[in-house]
């Protein structure tokens, strides 16, 4: 995937935080991207990531609707 460039609100998966985001830059010098948590909130600059997977999506979701209280 090196020729990969993430595109602006993709979900990303931060391997090393284990940490979910979406995509609010990118650096094509550098390759370096900028997340925010899906919800909102404080950005970083994961060193190590990848593509969210359809397990990864839907685990993010359900880490969503826990945060939110929802019930199922």
């Amino acid at each position: 995937m090196a020729d990969w460039i993430p595109q602006p609100l993709e979900l990303i998966l931060d391997i090393e935080r284990d940490r979910f985001g979406v995509v609010v830059g990118w650096d094509h010098d550098t390759r370096r991207i900028t997340l925010r948590p899906p919800e909102g909130g404080r950005t970083w600059h994961p060193t190590r990531y990848r593509r969210a997977t359809a397990t990864d999506k839907l685990r993010a979701r359900v880490n969503k609707l826990n945060k939110e209280g929802r019930p199922w």
